[in-house]
């Protein structure tokens, strides 16, 4: 055969092109594997086993959901990789790994709102996997210059209204499953268009207006300061979140004998006493204080300001960094039974402050040259 004479060979179903494989029918389960990146993330997450939270995030949204991303823009994913990809990101966040090893502290429905809303910011798989199909619902209502699309309308529509269309009982699983997704979106087609949007249908669209929305909560500009260390405030958002596994909680649960605060050993353990009321976490807010010539900031206090000042921004700095460092703190005495000084740990807080805002400083002088 001429295939032969150019240097072809002959193959077989399914094989690779672009770095997916390309088969006939719905996704097998070899495949939908692939389709998560799993093998590949696993790789990635062996030299990630000392990443702060933040770290993680930013791993999670730049290579899984990337990889993710890459392969709903051409395929429709079977709901079996899909909570698979949920899976791994959920597991990853909590604990560096691919498989469950660690309750989550904060509920996966939370974590994928906005930061606005008072999540992380992680998409949600599900969700942007019914999105990216609604691209394909979208171009069936505005009829758009594409072979299949004629196809569809002459095989299947037949002249009937896309917006009322049943599929039959024996259709094929991509075309049953696009179907339900148009039944899902179409309250947002307006006269055959997007109406959110009068430019037309985009994924990331279609994935907000599925997610829906929530009430902003006032706290996150304050916990999401541009000033903070990432890491810092995480730990902040798992705060307000109620998420961290201090010793009321623990108690409750049975992994501790008392619920006594670790650094003090006089009340019980909840986030109040720990960042309030606890002795060691006074004496550090008076050290503080003498270096910032001024009452210690709370949330209260800093949430209720409206002028976004660079006093703020330090402020906000300030809190978030002393809300990590106790955390720390009571880590280290409840692991390694040792208490560093409060006067010691205020002056490492404020070495953290000042080279924060002396890089924050240098990177705005940079980009005014």
């Amino acid at each position: 055969m001429i295939f032969y004479r150019i240097g072809f060979q002959q193959g077989q179903m399914p094989f690779g092109y672009l770095g997916v494989p390309i088969h006939l029918g719905k996704s097998q389960r070899k495949s939908a594997k692939q389709s998560c990146g799993e093998n590949g993330f696993k790789d990635q997450s062996l030299g990630a086993k000392k990443l702060s939270y933040a770290g993680r995030i930013v791993l999670i949204n730049s290579v899984l959901n990337t990889l993710y991303n890459y392969w709903a823009a051409m395929f429709i994913i079977p709901k079996a990789a899909i909570r698979r990809v949920e899976a791994i990101c959920r597991n990853f966040l909590w604990d560096s790994s691919s498989e469950y090893h660690r309750v989550p502290l904060v509920g996966w429905d939370r974590v994928t709102m906005s930061k606005t809303e008072g999540g992380l910011g992680i998409k949600r798989a599900s969700t942007w996997n019914i999105a990216s199909v609604g691209k394909l619902v979208n171009w069936i209502y505005v009829k758009a210059d594409r072979l299949w699309i004629k196809w569809v309308d002459s095989v299947y529509l037949k002249g009937t209204s896309w917006n009322d269309f049943k599929p039959a009982n024996d259709s094929t699983w991509t075309w049953k499953t696009i179907c339900k997704v148009k039944e899902l979106i179409k309250q947002g087609f307006v006269n055959n268009g997007w109406a959110p949007n009068q430019k037309g249908y985009t994924i990331s669209q279609g994935y907000e207006w599925i997610q829906g929305s929530a009430p902003n909560q006032q706290w996150t500009k304050l916990v999401w300061n541009e000033w903070n260390v990432p890491k810092h405030s995480f730990i902040s958002w798992l705060i307000m979140q109620n998420g961290l596994n201090n010793k009321a909680k623990l108690f409750l649960y049975g992994c501790c004998e008392d619920d006594l605060c670790v650094l003090c050993a006089e009340m019980t353990e909840t986030n109040e006493h720990l960042f309030t009321e606890c002795k060691f976490s006074c004496q550090v807010q008076k050290y503080v204080e003498d270096w910032i010539h001024r009452p210690f900031p709370t949330d209260n206090e800093l949430m209720n300001v409206s002028d976004r000042s660079m006093k703020w921004k330090a402020l906000a700095l300030v809190l978030s960094c002393y809300k990590y460092t106790v955390w720390h703190q009571r880590n280290l005495a409840r692991t390694q039974f040792s208490v560093v000084r409060p006067m010691i740990v205020a002056e490492r807080m404020k070495q953290v402050v000042q080279q924060q805002i002396r890089f924050l400083m240098s990177v705005k002088e940079d980009n005014m040259k």
